[in-house]
């Protein structure tokens, strides 16, 4: 039904964006990397999905058709529902997401919080077929989910994302915290 909302930005928070379209403020359920993103511009385009249930009408929000598409795969998963497929998003990136389900990796989508052992075996063996066409796994360049966290929230403080990218890149180890990574790159 609605593809896309273009407007102003009129609120930016955890996972939720307000846009003021011809004077109307839409909230949307948002993934982190679209509050990030959108939360440094005045006006945007934002990719959305109306979730329509049988008590309310539900607008989410993404940074990119890509994103949105990965949400579209994970909600038609037995058992996942819209909020848990915007904590996978926002838990790891979209590319991350992709490749977690590709390689069936479910230690890394058990990773983010809310997801269990069960679910992420569900995602991987619904899903692999569809987004294993799609995705080429390259596990070398991939980020860890931690380093994920660390870019997401460099850009939530205004850094541009492939600027946090390969500071995090630079600076991590593999057995550091998203904020000892943080930390060094913002002390480096």
């Amino acid at each position: 039904m609605f593809d896309y909302i273009s407007g102003k930005i009129a609120a930016v928070g955890e996972n939720r964006i307000v846009v003021d379209c011809g004077g109307v403020g839409f909230a949307l359920t948002a993934t982190a990397s679209a509050c990030a993103e959108f939360g440094r511009t005045a006006e945007a385009k934002i990719p959305v999905y109306l979730a329509v249930r049988e008590d309310a009408l539900e607008l989410y929000g993404f940074s990119s058709t890509r994103e949105r598409e990965l949400f579209l795969h994970l909600i038609a998963v037995s058992g996942v529902g819209a909020k848990l497929a915007i904590t996978l998003l926002s838990g790891m990136s979209a590319d991350r997401l992709a490749t977690a389900i590709a390689s069936a990796d479910t230690a890394a989508l058990s990773s983010v919080k809310g997801v269990g052992k069960k679910t992420a075996e569900r995602i991987a063996l619904e899903l692999h077929d569809k987004i294993a066409a799609k995705v080429e796994i390259n596990s070398t360049a991939a980020l860890t989910t931690v380093d994920e966290m660390a870019v997401l929230a460099l850009a939530s403080l205004g850094y541009e994302k492939k600027e946090a990218e390969a500071a995090v890149k630079r600076v991590a180890k593999p057995d550091m915290t998203t904020e000892q990574i943080v930390y060094a790159v913002l002390h480096g």
